[in-house]
């Protein structure tokens, strides 16, 4: 931030208090450049006032900004200190134990298993559940290690966990916290952790005129096959309405008057709550699942 020096607002004060006196004493006689210089010198040291003015609200400003940040960063601090210590908790648990589902989504974010770097052959899908597992373990967690093989020649390592209040979770973290969506006969599927909610954006409707309001709906079993089957068809609406935008844009650049400026926007707004909403995807084009096999800790 720009400091002001004190003897600068000084100097100008004195000068803005005695120019009054002298151009009010001035008398006919007093020739009239001399008066006129005292008039500049005067505005100028109403000018440097108002700068100096201005700078101090923008000091002000900026002094507000960093306590919200540092009000911010504490807060942040509190609450990564509050987690760490209850998994410090449980590093000190005997027996491994199953968990809520916010408590795992906590694990998950805090763990950094995701972050490995994937090497093919040497830490693969493998290297990554095994891990998970192990650093579950270590914080008294219970955690299966799971075995899914494809239709095709194909298989894939993940891990489950078995929360208290929404059942069976399977959970995908090679290269990027996901929960796995497993289910005999069907392809396997992947959610990030901000994409997996019980209430959602509906998207009900022609995809091609997805500027209304928005409407949302619930899932009672957000980690149920049926689930992600929802969350696919939400997905190609997305994908859909998407393209379907892009040309209405192409069009009204042309000049065509099928929809309003207003529409559009409303229409973009939509789209990019719709992208949030639905989180990441990442597919994995190996078949449908043909057998789930699963090795508790």
């Amino acid at each position: 931030m720009k400091s002001i020096p004190v003897r600068r607002i000084l100097t100008v004060a004195l000068i803005l208090a005695g120019l009054p006196f002298l151009l009010s004493s001035c008398t006919p006689g007093i020739p009239a450049d001399e008066y006129y210089k005292l008039q500049a010198d005067l505005d100028a040291a109403n000018q440097e006032i108002d700068e100096i003015t201005a700078e101090l609200a923008q000091l002000e400003a900026d002094r507000r900004e960093l306590q919200d940040n540092y009000t911010s960063l504490y807060n942040d601090c509190q609450s990564s200190r509050d987690s760490y210590q209850k998994l410090l908790e449980r590093l000190k648990q005997s027996e491994l134990a199953d968990i809520s589902w916010p408590e795992l989504k906590q694990f998950l974010e805090q763990d950094d298993t995701d972050s490995l770097t994937y090497v093919g052959g040497r830490f693969d899908c493998s290297g990554f559940a095994i891990t998970l597992r192990d650093n579950a373990a270590r914080c008294g967690i219970r955690c299966a290690y799971v075995e899914i093989n494809f239709s095709v020649d194909s298989g894939h390592a993940l891990n489950a966990f078995e929360t208290t209040d929404m059942g069976l979770v399977y959970v995908d973290s090679t290269e990027a916290d996901m929960i796995g969506y497993v289910k005999l006969n069907e392809p396997y599927g992947t959610i990030s952790l901000a994409g997996v909610k019980p209430e959602f954006i509906a998207c009900r409707g022609d995809p091609a005129r997805f500027w209304g309001s928005l409407e949302y709906m619930t899932h009672s079993a957000p980690f149920s096959y049926s689930y992600y089957t929802d969350y696919r068809r939400r997905a190609e609406f997305r994908d859909a309405s998407i393209e379907a935008y892009n040309e209405a844009v192409r069009m009204y650049n042309h000049g065509s008057e099928q929809w309003s400026y207003d529409q559009l926007t409303s229409w973009l707004d939509n789209i990019n709550a719709l992208n949030e909403d639905l989180g990441t995807h990442i597919p994995l084009d190996a078949g449908q699942v043909k057998n789930i096999e699963l090795y508790w800790n």
